[in-house]
C-alpha cells in the first residue's frame, strides 16, 4: 500500500493506493484539482508542487520544463512525477476567486416565459472552456436574483476543447462529466441556494458533449461530425442548438443578446481559446471558428494566469523625461494585490508597450526576458511567440469572415466584443498588436456575457428560443482549416504593425 500525505495550509490530507500512482492523482483523490492547460504532457509547468518521498526519477521533459533551480528546491510536476512508495506532497492552496464577468448587453425582446406565468425560479448558465456563469432568474417577471461567475474544474484535464477531447479519448469522458456535474450542483445548490424548475445550459459544443457525457471524439477530426447540435431538452433542462462543431450554442445565444439582426452589416467575436465568431450581413448570418489557443487566459505563458486576485490586468506607459526614452511602464494587479502573475488583458497591454518602446520588433523578437518593475513578473521570448499566434489566429478569421461576405471592416454598424475576457480588453491595444483590424475600431464595443445573457432570453421567452433554432440551422458556416486566403492572412498577421493605431 503506497500511502501519500497532502500538506496544505489549512489541514493535512492521507490517500492510500494499491499501486504507483500521479502526484495530479493524488492530490485529486484528496479533493485538490489543479490546473493542467497542457493536458498533462508536463509542457506548461502549472502543476508543479514541492514533493519528497519515494518519487519516480526525474524524465527529460519533466527537468527541461521546471530547471535546475526548482528541482533543487524540491519542485516537481504533478503530472509526470509517480509516487511509488511513501510521498509527502506540500501544496499552496490558491485564491480560486476570479474576476469574471456575468452582465452583458441584453437586445430587446417580448417576455413569454418557458413555465407560463406560474411563480418560480429559472436558471440560466454558460459553461465557458474557463469559467462557468450561472444567472437565477425570478420567473414569470425576469427579475435576476444572483449571478455568480466561477473558475470550470474541467481545467484539470486541459485549457482548451481539443486539450479535453484528448482526455476524453484517453477514458476519462466520465470524470469529464462528473467533474462538470458536480460543479453545477454545488453551484446551485451552495452558492444559488436554489432549486430552480426550468434551466437552460449553453456553450460551445464540446462542453455541451462533456456535460452530456457524449463522445466528443468526432468533433476533433475530419470532417469534423459532433454526436449532437443540440437544440433539445433534457428533462427541464433546454441546451440551445449549435451552429457547427466548432461554432457553439453560446454564439447562438451571443448573437440573440447581441441584437447582431438588427443591423443590417454586424460581427461579434468571442476572444477566447475557440476564437467563435459571427457575421451578420444582409439578412444572412456567417460563422466560423478559429483555434487560438489558451494563451489570453493564461495558459502557455511563464507567469500567465486566469484573472483573479494578484494577476497583473493592465499596463500602460506614462510621461517620464527620466526614464529611458521618456516613458515609464506602469500597471494595476487584480484587487491592488501583489503581482503574481499576468492574465489576459494585462498580456495584450504589456506587449502593446514592449512594441511602442521598441523593445519588441514587428518580428516578435524580444532580445531578453523582460521583468515588471519591482516584480518578479516577467514576458519572455516565447511568450511573445504564444501571442502572436493567438492574435494572428483571431485577427485572421475576422478577415476572412469579411471577404467571404463581400465587405470590408470599415462598413460594420457594430463590432461586438463579447464574453468576459473580451469585455475588460482595451480595444486601442487589441488593434495595436493586431489582434482586432484597426478598421473596426469605430464600431466597436464590448457586450459582456453575451452567452449567458442569451441563455437567460431563451430561458424567458418561448419566441426567442425558436428564433435560437433557426439562426442555428440557417448559420452558413466557414471552415478555415481549407481556407487559403485565411491561411495566407495568418502567416501575415504574425508580424507585428509598428505604427500606433487611432486611438478612440
Amino acid at each position: 500500500m503506497i500511502e501519500v500525505t497532502v500538506f496544505t495550509d489549512e489541514k493535512q490530507h492521507k490517500v492510500s493506493f494499491s499501486e504507483p500512482v500521479s502526484l495530479s492523482q493524488a492530490l485529486a483523490e484528496a479533493g485538490l484539482l489543479l490546473d493542467k492547460p497542457c493536458g498533462g504532457n508536463g509542457t506548461c509547468g502549472k502543476c508543479r508542487v514541492r514533493a519528497e518521498g519515494c518519487l519516480s526519477l526525474v524524465s527529460e521533459t519533466e527537468a527541461k520544463t521546471l530547471g535546475e533551480n526548482a528541482l533543487k528546491e524540491g519542485f516537481r510536476l504533478a503530472c509526470l512525477t509517480m509516487a511509488e512508495g511513501p510521498a509527502q506532497i506540500y501544496f499552496i492552496m490558491q485564491n480560486t476567486v476570479i474576476q469574471g464577468v456575468t452582465q452583458g448587453h441584453v437586445a430587446d425582446y417580448r417576455r413569454e416565459p418557458l413555465t407560463g406565468d406560474k411563480e418560480c425560479r429559472g436558471l440560466a448558465v454558460d459553461i465557458g472552456t474557463t469559467t462557468i456563469a450561472a444567472y437565477l432568474y425570478s420567473l414569470p417577471e425576469g427579475r435576476l436574483e444572483r449571478a455568480v461567475c466561477v473558475k470550470n474544474n474541467q481545467a484539470a484535464y486541459g485549457a482548451d476543447v481539443i486539450s479535453r477531447i484528448e482526455a476524453a479519448g484517453e477514458g476519462k469522458l466520465s470524470e469529464l462529466t462528473k467533474t462538470i456535474r458536480e460543479q453545477l450542483r454545488e453551484l446551485v445548490q451552495e452558492q444559488l441556494k436554489a432549486s430552480p424548475e426550468v434551466c437552460v445550459i449553453t456553450g460551445n459544443t464540446t462542453m455541451l458533449h462533456l456535460l452530456t457525457g457524449l463522445d466528443p471524439s468526432g468533433i476533433a477530426v475530419s470532417p469534423f461530425t459532433p454526436q449532437s447540435l443540440f437544440g433539445e431538452w433534457h428533462g427541464n433542462t433546454y441546451l440551445p442548438k449549435c451552429m457547427s462543431a466548432y461554432v457553439g450554442a453560446d454564439i447562438t445565444t451571443a448573437v440573440l443578446a447581441s441584437g447582431l439582426t438588427s443591423y443590417h452589416t454586424a460581427f461579434l467575436v468571442d476572444v477566447g481559446t475557440n476564437g467563435e465568431m459571427a457575421l451578420w450581413h444582409d439578412g444572412k448570418l456567417w460563422g466560423c471558428s478559429t483555434a487560438a489557443g489558451p494563451a489570453f487566459e493564461g495558459a502557455g505563458i511563464s507567469m500567465g494566469m486566469t484573472a483573479r486576485e494578484g494577476a497583473v490586468s493592465h499596463v500602460w506607459l506614462e510621461e517620464a523625461a527620466e526614464e529611458k526614452g521618456g516613458k515609464r511602464l506602469c500597471f494595476e494587479t487584480i484587487k491592488n494585490a501583489p503581482a503574481c502573475g499576468i492574465c489576459g488583458t494585462g498580456l495584450i497591454d504589456l506587449v502593446a508597450c514592449l512594441l511602442e518602446l521598441g523593445l519588441i520588433d514587428e518580428t516578435g523578437y524580444l532580445e531578453e526576458d523582460y521583468v515588471l518593475p519591482g516584480t518578479e513578473v516577467f514576458l519572455s521570448l516565447q511568450d511573445v511567440r504564444q501571442v502572436q499566434l493567438a492574435k494572428s489566429a483571431i485577427c485572421s478569421g475576422i478577415e476572412t469572415l469579411l471577404v467571404q461576405a463581400g465587405i470590408s471592416g470599415n462598413e460594420l454598424e457594430a463590432f461586438c466584443i463579447a464574453g468576459g475576457f473580451g469585455s475588460m480588453i482595451d480595444v486601442n491595444t487589441a488593434a495595436a498588436i493586431g489582434l482586432i483590424p484597426k478598421e473596426v475600431l469605430p464600431a466597436a464595443r464590448a457586450v459582456g456575457n453575451a452567452a449567458g445573457m442569451g441563455a437567460g432570453m431563451l430561458l424567458q421567452s418561448r419566441k426567442v428560443l425558436e428564433e435560437s433554432e433557426r439562426l442555428a440551422e440557417e448559420a452558413h458556416i466557414l471552415e478555415l482549416s481549407a481556407n487559403p486566403f485565411f491561411m495566407e492572412k495568418y502567416i501575415e498577421n504574425m508580424m507585428f504593425q509598428m505604427e500606433e493605431p487611432e486611438r478612440l
